[in-house]
């Protein structure tokens, strides 16, 4: 019998029907082809809807001449439906676009669309004309770009950036062709801004680069004897995005015989602003002085390139009494030198300053003379130009610097020989966060994969050492090595020892009876980097799917073939996470029978049950714990 939640409202009980989500196609996919390979078909993978979600299907044509961009989404959405729909939105001669959006919830994979079959009256050759314009569709760039003779019509060239913002897909895609002259010069979109559930967008700024302004750029911190004084820099160049004007940002902080600058030039969206000094604080002892500016009147107008405008030399007070450490650093002011301080300072200042904008990010140790009491060297002031300000005094406040890296490798052998793990610099964590360490090894066989980050997290405990074994022999091996620590640098593995000294080393298996591709692949597809192998005995089926990864500074898709055996049905189980980084496993076919001649074995976990019932809030909280029973 299947049971079903129970609703009671007002005193009156109703038994309700459990309806779980859809289960939809889902791909995304971007990609530049020659139109003689028209029609052109696309994988599908598979995709568990939340509750009320439908399927979706949206494609996009971009025709120019001889070329045709081509974007496919497909998956769960949360818009109504919305019945199958072809739009022109350019026609030529020259450029063309047509869009397909389709919304469905009547069954499952009802969003099946997976060629450009769907449509019709595509373009064909025309006469051809006089005009000859460069021809790009590139998600990189059009440097150097061939030209074309553009068909009969055609009055100018278009020069612009498509940028698709939605659906699980981020894209700028780079056009140059032929456009005639019934056209604005920068609408291909013909004024449209949303296309079923994405967000399109036009940019020809370029254009108008005799409108954008250079600007100075460059960021600057550095302690310094006040006997050097005057200082002097040089910055680098940057052209702004239209309408944006130049910035100039100096900070001076005066310590004794030290003073820590702290420089920031760039673009800015903010409005003009005048030249202005500012004493945050002023002596005797520790003094803090800002110059900020805005201007757009003319390239490189943020041309300030001295402290002179900020600094002349303090005047000689006579010492007092009181005697502080002097410290400046990145680090703990451990044994700093006493100073003996100007008159008129009682006190000793003991803290740090946190900075954080305009590319500066710092933490920086303050011991000096103060006037007063406290924790207030900034005298209330929380924000210098784009430059975040805060301190804080108290005794444990000090950050906590750890190694940081991101690591992306591919190769063989990854599972039996040990890969150097190097560190590309090191992070100041917040105040929160101790030090981390991660890596994922992905093997099938002969091919490997290495994910590595080091960093900051506040995710968890402190002295932690973890591996987890996802998958193994006598399929493919998805392991990983997590380490929390809360001192300074203690992220400091150098290979991926750590995770393989740990690791089981079964026998291997003698050769099996199936044979599947295997593949491991780095943001991108398997597609064309696949060959097949004979499974080890024990593999049954074989494994086609995409794992998902972010946080760590990591964010990519592995792409992943192989042998699997029973009773796996994924390569993390139910895992949602390896640690600091998300992790979504999707397959690329549906399972319909694990001992065929030739299993396939979705790469997906079993949809979980849900259920259709009023608020989406209330589905949740009645069907939930009774799913094991419908």
């Amino acid at each position: 019998m299947t049971s079903m939640p129970v609703l009671t409202l007002l005193g009156v009980t109703t038994l309700l029907p459990c309806i779980p989500g859809l289960t939809c196609h889902r791909s995304r996919i971007q990609t530049t082809r020659n139109m003689a390979e028209l029609p052109l078909e696309w994988e599908m993978g598979e995709e568990t809807c939340e509750v009320g979600e439908g399927c979706q299907d949206w494609v996009m044509l971009v025709y120019n001449g001889p070329q045709i961009n081509s974007v496919v989404i497909k998956g769960c959405i949360q818009v109504e439906d919305q019945e199958p729909r072809v739009t022109w939105l350019r026609t030529g001669p020259g450029l063309s676009i047509v869009t397909y959006t389709h919304v469905c919830r009547h069954s499952d994979f009802c969003n099946d669309v997976n060629s450009t079959e769907i449509f019709e009256n595509l373009p064909t050759p025309t006469v051809p004309g006089s005009l000859r314009c460069p021809l790009c569709l590139s998600n990189e760039g059009c440097e150097n770009a061939p030209e074309q003779v553009c068909p009969a019509g055609s009055t100018h060239c278009y020069d612009g950036v498509l940028r698709l913002r939605g659906g699980g897909i981020v894209s700028d895609l780079k056009v140059q062709g032929c456009m005639f002259e019934s056209q604005s010069d920068c609408d291909l979109f013909n004024g449209t801004q949303t296309i079923g559930s994405i967000n399109v967008y036009e940019d020809c700024g370029f254009q108008l680069a005799a409108e954008a302004l250079k600007c100075q750029h460059g960021t600057l911190e550095t302690v310094k004897d006040i006997s050097e004084l005057p200082f002097q820099w040089t910055a680098s160049q940057k052209t702004c995005d239209v309408g944006e004007g130049c910035q100039d940002t100096l900070m001076i902080i005066e310590n004794g015989e030290q003073v820590n600058l702290v420089l920031t030039k760039g673009c800015t969206t903010a409005e003009d602003q005048e030249a202005k000094v500012t004493e945050h604080r002023t002596g005797p002892g520790l003094s803090v002085t800002s110059y900020t500016r805005v201007c757009r009147e003319k390239d490189f107008c943020n041309d300030l390139s001295t402290t002179a405008p900020l600094w002349t030399p303090p005047l000689v007070t006579a010492p007092g009494t009181t005697r502080c450490p002097l410290c400046f650093s990145a680090q703990a002011c451990e044994n700093a030198p006493e100073q003996v301080c100007p008159a008129g300072s009682t006190h000793c200042y003991n803290g740090f300053l946190r900075l954080r904008g305009g590319g500066i990010i710092s933490y920086r140790k303050v011991q000096g003379c103060m006037s007063q009491p406290g924790c207030n060297l900034l005298n209330g002031t929380q924000k210098i130009g784009p430059v975040n300000l805060s301190e804080d005094c108290s005794p444990l406040s000090y950050p906590l610097t750890c190694y940081w890296e991101v690591m992306f490798k591919l190769g063989n052998g990854f599972a039996e020989e040990a890969v150097a793990w190097s560190s590309l610099g090191s992070q100041v964590c917040e105040p929160d966060e101790i030090c981390q360490e991660t890596l994922l090894l992905i093997d099938v066989g002969q091919k490997s994969a290495l994910l590595g980050s080091k960093g900051c997290s506040s995710l968890g405990t402190e002295d932690s050492v973890g591996v987890s074994i996802f998958s193994q022999p006598p399929g493919m091996l998805v392991a990983s090595y997590t380490r929390f620590c809360p001192s300074r640098l203690c992220n400091d593995a150098n290979s991926s020892s750590v995770l393989l000294n740990i690791l089981p080393h079964p026998n291997v298996p003698p050769p099996g009876a199936v044979q599947c591709p295997v593949c491991v692949q780095l943001l991108g597809s398997c597609l064309n980097n696949t060959y097949s192998v004979t499974c080890p005995q024990g593999a049954t089926h074989c494994y086609k799917g995409d794992i998902e990864l972010q946080g760590g500074g990591l964010f990519s898709t592995v792409s992943v073939q192989g042998c699997m055996a029973p009773p796996l049905k994924s390569l993390l189980g139910d895992s949602k996470t390896i640690r600091i980084f998300s992790a979504k496993e999707i397959s690329h076919f549906r399972y319909e029978d694990e001992y065929n001649e030739n299993p396939i074995f979705s790469g997906a976990s079993a949809s979980s049950l849900a259920w259709m019932l009023g608020p989406k809030v209330l589905l949740s909280s009645l069907c939930a714990g009774i799913c094991l029973l419908c």
